[in-house]
């Protein structure tokens, strides 16, 4: 989005200059768009009388008496509170970006356009069910009536802003059932499949060897980092929990004749066919965040009334997603007025604009918390295309052929793309400009070109909506089971908490099973044997209720140890948050409400106490960085904002990546950009002759001491660059801050605009790999939070109304609203506000009445 025109973006620069005056005009134009939030509206899509009550942070509490008014007044207030960003949203899923942004967003829209999210939507939405059709219709009918009384700057302001720069008379068509369908695809990308590390993958192998690219991709110690389940396997056909590890003698794997990460392809030749499917992350990046970026994840945990201080349950979750303005959630709650089987909503918790119902929240009897599994659910398949036939074992079969259209603003006549796909899924190298040659190992005949196509279950028609509305009106965890059954894209680790003191856990997904290989290279395309054959039945997914320890954490480590034989993922997060969260928990003889909280905040670094003692023992003779090198000495390892430690180790950590990595691992490696890296640099410590060590670029053979000392002393002038000759003057959260761009206009540029829409920067703790996942990318060049946790919540069985929660921003995306990011700053530091359940102490936390009728 920064590559707006900028002759364009100087007329946007004038009128937030006019606007910035404050004059009575600037002011009537940013406020148009604000939300009624007082007084009575009448709504065509409303059958009823609606109540909706807001608290001091706008926060809306909705009562209705049918679920069709519930879910109208959801959309109804999403379009208040956030309409541009859920226009924004589905102008990405449908790559129609170029629309409003120019020529610009073609290459981006082209990349979506060929992966064809938009077209899944439609077709998930015309197999819905009875109820779940209804209520997202009703939800689309709620948005369309609230968009029917506004246009241009009422909306929001970023409309007055593109209208000057040449979206005049933009008019948002009317809100659809498929609109909010596709959001699951762009969350999926962001949450699914191991795409990058395959490519990663077969690209260090093709060039540095099999074994030098295992050390990269070590096994997770499930000895020291636990998995989230600690017993259980496949038994006559169904997970059995309650199966210790050493009763390995599970049910095997059907159909698995290949282990490993071989592949029959001869990887070097594929490179240029590999490396042409990069670009599709890279398109994606500036609208979805940097999903090469993985340095997230999310935090969960429940604890039963057997380890609770309070005798009930209590969850815990906070979800790591890019930093965004405004964040990628929004607070809510949905209430019928009486509860009953015809109206059984009465839930709070997290939503995204333009979808119905709580994603993350509890109801009267459960809560229930997401963090990312890592599953496995794409597969790159090199093919073999001869014009527009594909093989396919001894014979050639047509690829699948559709039009595109792409409408491009000020443009008079679209642009107009072909995608192909095999049966294994779209062509993604099709959207460069040429199909790429040389991927087998033995040469095909003339006339045949390669391609990459994606196989992704998230591009077969799911059912993850359902599984939301059954989520949301769970009773038991028999309810929750049967609706996590819908979940489909993207799979989620489920963690369960009841009014009863019961904890759980479950693994829902479209998971596939596979043939030869085991998912971490490239498959051959043309060699049926290597087909995904089937997906993992849901009955044999891992799960777990109320295990002996008291506790689940589920922090997107691995999920189950090797006694479990479905093959599930081999790309999770390597456990360094999650154990600390466990240990934590094992250290307490009970978890108090105060405890389950501030769990949040942890911010112990383990990769620090894995590589000081040794950057202690370097033999330093420089006066000045051994000045440097004392500030670790006796460092407690926690990354907290006013640390000279954290943050002199930190510009180190980041030297030794860039002084052992960079010299050999080709560019579409992203070193350091996930957990994992802790592993690789705390293997590599312990061998201080291993060739990664060596600078290749210079004719010494280097050692891991002389690069600890070349880090030490680098990061020693960067620091005094960016703070201070003098220790005393580092601190943490003077490198580390966190600023919330907003996502389509925060990169513009002009900095006015800039001002206007985005918060911060703001100094925090926490870092990379650590509780408090304030993450920032080595690559980067500062330390600029780039993922961390996009809310934060706590729920407590013993009184609900004592539950806690935060959103990163505000509930509001209209910019200068008071609720835009009131939240923010409460936020960074780490505290939280009240989360009401009951209609009783909502009346008492609300500011704001507004009541929404029926015509007539």
């Amino acid at each position: 989005m920064r590559r707006l025109h900028r002759w364009l973006l100087f007329v946007a620069f004038v009128l937030i200059l006019a606007l910035g005056a404050m004059s009575s005009l600037a002011v009537v134009t940013v406020r148009e768009s604000f939300p009624q939030t007082n007084g009575k509206i009448t709504v065509p899509a409303i059958t009823g009388t609606v109540d909706v009550l807001r608290d001091a942070y706008g926060i809306p509490h909705i009562y209705a008496d049918t679920p069709e008014d519930l879910f109208a007044a959801q959309g109804y207030v999403h379009a208040q509170d956030r309409f541009f960003e859920m226009d924004f949203r589905r102008h990405i899923t449908s790559g129609r970006l170029s629309e409003l942004f120019g020529e610009s967003q073609l290459e981006t829209d082209t990349y979506i356009r060929t992966l064809g999210w938009r077209k899944v939507a439609e077709e998930e939405a015309a197999a819905l069910s009875g109820s779940t059709k209804r209520y997202l219709e009703s939800y689309a009918a709620g948005v369309n009536a609230w968009l029917q009384t506004r246009s241009g700057g009422e909306l929001s302001l970023e409309y007055s802003v593109l209208g000057v720069t040449g979206l005049g008379g933009y008019q948002p068509e009317p809100w659809t059932v498929a609109d909010s369908l596709a959001w699951f695809k762009a969350m999926a990308w962001n949450l699914d499949g191991n795409r990058i590390d395959e490519l990663e993958r077969a690209v260090v192998t093709a060039e540095l060897g099999a074994s030098r690219a295992n050390e990269l991709w070590p096994a997770p110690d499930l000895d020291r980092f636990a998995p989230i389940l600690t017993r259980g396997a496949i038994r006559n056909g169904a997970f059995d929990p309650n199966a210790l590890p050493a009763a390995a003698g599970a049910d095997p794997l059907p159909g698995r004749t290949g282990t490993g990460s071989s592949t029959p392809i001869d990887l070097e030749a594929a490179l240029p066919a590999l490396r042409a499917t990069a670009g599709v992350d890279g398109a994606l990046g500036p609208v979805l965040g940097d999903v090469t970026d993985r340095l997230g994840g999310s935090n969960s945990f429940v604890v039963s009334s057997l380890l609770s201080s309070t005798g009930s349950a209590l969850l815990s979750n906070d979800p790591h997603l890019a930093t965004a303005m405004p964040s990628t959630f929004t607070q809510i709650g949905l209430h019928c007025t009486v509860k009953s089987e015809a109206c059984p909503y009465d839930v709070v918790g997290f939503s995204f604009s333009g979808v119905p119902a709580v994603v993350i929240g509890h109801n009267a009897n459960i809560a229930w918390g997401l963090t990312t599994p890592y599953v496995d659910t794409q597969d790159l398949f090199i093919e073999q295309v001869r014009g527009n036939d594909v093989r396919y074992g001894e014979e050639y079969e047509p690829l699948t052929t559709r039009t595109e259209q792409i409408w491009v603003r000020g443009e008079e006549t679209p642009h107009t793309i072909t995608v192909r796909s095999s049966r294994h899924g779209p062509l993604l190298s099709d959207v460069e400009p040429q199909l790429l040659t040389g991927a087998g190992a033995e040469p095909p005949a003339d006339g045949t070109e390669y391609a990459v196509a994606l196989a992704w279950t998230a591009l077969t028609p799911g059912t993850t909506a359902e599984a939301l509305f059954g989520l949301n009106t769970a009773l038991n965890f028999a309810d929750f089971r049967k609706a996590a059954q819908q979940l489909t894209s993207p799979s989620q680790n489920l963690v369960y908490a009841d009014r009863f003191g019961n904890i759980g856990y479950q693994l829902p997904g479209a998971i596939p099973t596979r043939g030869k290989g085991d998912g971490r290279m490239p498959r051959p395309g043309w060699d049926p044997s290597w087909d995904w054959t089937g997906l993992i039945p849901f009955e044999q997914l891992p799960w777990d209720f109320n295990p002996p320890s008291g506790y689940i954490v589920a922090a997107n480590q691995s999920i189950i140890g090797p006694q479990y034989r479905q093959l599930l993922g081999s790309s999770p997060s390597y456990g360094w948050r999650s154990q600390p969260i466990q240990d934590l928990l094992e250290s307490q003889e009970q978890v108090t409400p105060e405890m389950a909280t501030s769990i949040f905040t942890e911010s112990t670094m383990g990769v620090a106490a894995e590589l000081v003692p040794t950057l202690l023992r370097v033999q330093v003779t420089d006066g000045w960085v051994r000045q440097g090198q004392s500030v670790l000495v006796g460092w407690d390892y926690r990354a907290d904002p006013d640390s000279a430690a954290a943050a002199y180790f930190s510009v180190v950590y980041k030297r030794v990546l860039q002084l052992t990595f960079s010299d050999e691992l080709p560019p579409e490696v992203v070193y350091g950009s996930s957990d994992r890296w802790f592993s690789v640099l705390g293997n590599l410590i312990r061998e201080p002759h291993n060739e990664w060590w060596d600078d290749v670029t210079t004719p010494e053979v280097e050692s891991r001491d002389d690069i600890l000392l070349r880090a030490l002393t680098e990061a020693r002038k960067e620091i005094t660059s960016r703070l201070s000759n003098d220790p005393g003057g580092w601190r943490w959260g003077d490198l580390h801050t966190v600023e919330l761009r907003h996502g389509s206009l925060g990169e513009s540029g002009i900095p006015p605009i800039e001002w206007v829409f985005n918060r911060g920067p703001l100094p925090v703790g926490g870092s990379t790999g650590v509780i408090n996942a304030m993450s920032w990318q080595v690559g980067r060049g500062d330390y600029t939070v780039t993922t961390a946790p996009t809310m934060r919540m706590m729920v407590d069985f013993a009184n609900v109304d004592s539950s806690r929660w935060i959103n990163q921003s505000g509930v509001s995306g209209h910019t200068s609203h008071p609720n835009y990011d009131d939240q923010f700053p409460l936020w960074v530091r780490g505290e939280m506000i009240t989360m009401p359940a009951t209609r009783t102490r909502v009346e008492e936390q609300a500011i704001d009445h507004l009541e929404l009728l029926a015509i007539g």
